[in-house]
């Protein structure tokens, strides 16, 4: 098997397998890309991020305050700026994270992701200063508790000379709910009932006109989720709970129309559909330095080689199993999920039989439907009546 000879060739090896998760795989070729270009940036934050997936954020962070050194062209230094807050962020330094993130929107002031990054920091920073206002006055409110394993007036003295001394009340946690000063002081864990971790992932395919990412995560809110769009990026972030947030931020393969992109919360997943400046076929959904194909083979059929892997029948299923609907609201859904993936043909199918057939045939063959009226066609046991009929 011949060796990648080349800094460039081995990064594009291992920004494809990055895209496929494949990210242990990813990380060999982006040692071996570095390791043939120590001064490759991209390679520095393509194997930053590579690690952060990893969970290895210490060395994720190594690689970006590399690529800082490297002194790489604004759009490099602030998409760097902007990993190393993250990193941060996820090591929960907030400060420092905000300190990167606010010098990669003077970079780069037109991205509203620092911005929004900014916010998240800003919020994260006034709770811990709330806790350690907190922490500070429940300190300050023990000095009953204390003086009872602490004697400092004149009339025990005599006992301070033979009793051991007593440590500080603040050095270990009292439970707030333990007021006996006999009972032995614990570290105990706060009273929240946080839910059950899911695992999130996220799929992608496209069409000539659009790009489609769904994330799969049940039971988000409006307010829990964001999703911006930039020219050639999005970023996604649910907050899952008061101390666990997911987030997506990607680098697309080719640019967008962001006033024509938008998302929609589902049950099970949230929805991105992203309209494309160019009717082009993106090879992935990442950037990798590859340039989309401009020819499609058939404008009106979704992209089927995108992660040929992935079963989306199956993906479908399992999603949607646990939320079968009925009567007009399944009705509905039906109508929906051919109306946003069929093609003029089996929509106009769809409409004329069902129609014609008073809401009992309901089908998205054209080669059939066209051929003539389509007849009513009531459940077996049931009688087809016009109106007005006894």
């Amino acid at each position: 098997m011949s060796r990648v000879t080349t800094s460039e060739s081995a990064l594009r090896t291992a920004n494809s397998l990055f895209v496929d998760e494949n990210y242990h795989e990813a990380l060999e070729n982006y040692n071996e890309s570095v390791e043939l270009d120590e001064n490759n940036v991209e390679a520095y934050l393509k194997r930053s991020a590579c690690l952060q997936k990893l969970g290895k954020l210490t060395d994720a962070l190594a690689d970006i305050n590399a690529a800082i050194k490297l002194k790489p062209d604004n759009s490099a230094l602030s998409k760097a700026y902007l990993r190393k807050g993250q990193i941060c962020f996820e090591m929960e330094e907030f400060e420092t994270a905000k300190s990167s993130f606010e010098k990669g929107q003077q970079l780069d002031s037109s991205n509203t992701t620092f911005r929004t990054w900014i916010r998240k920091c800003n919020a994260e920073l006034e709770i811990e200063e709330s806790m350690d206002v907190d922490t500070s006055s429940k300190q300050d409110s023990k000095p009953t508790t204390a003086t009872q394993s602490q004697p400092s007036s004149s009339s025990q003295s005599s006992n301070q000379s033979s009793a051991p001394a007593a440590k500080p009340a603040s050095a270990t946690p009292v439970s707030a709910a333990s007021s006996n000063p006999s009972s032995t002081p614990t570290t105990t864990t706060p009273a929240t009932s946080a839910p059950s971790e899911q695992k999130i992932r996220h799929e992608w395919y496209q069409t000539p006109t659009h790009v489609f990412v769904t994330v799969f995560v049940k039971g988000a809110k409006k307010e829990q989720v964001n999703v911006e769009f930039q020219e050639k990026s999005l970023l996604v972030s649910i907050k899952l709970s008061a101390t666990n947030e997911y987030s997506l931020d990607l680098d697309l393969a080719d640019k967008i129309v962001t006033g024509e992109s938008k998302f929609e919360l589902m049950s099970t997943k949230v929805e991105i559909k992203m309209k494309k400046a160019n009717q082009a076929r993106w090879k992935t959904l990442e950037h990798t330095g590859e340039a989309p194909t401009k020819a499609w083979d058939n404008v009106n059929t979704p992209d089927t080689s995108v992660k040929t892997k992935k079963n989306w029948d199956k993906i479908v299923n399992d999603e949607t199993a646990n939320e079968k609907l009925d009567g007009d609201e399944g009705l509905n859904k039906v109508f929906q999920d051919i109306f946003s993936n069929g093609t003029d043909e089996q929509k106009k199918a769809m409409m004329k039989s069902f129609t014609e057939s008073g809401g009992t045939v309901l089908s998205t063959n054209w080669d059939e439907v066209g051929k003539g009226e389509v007849k009513c066609t009531p459940p077996e046991g049931l009688e087809a009546k016009k109106w007005g009929e006894d």
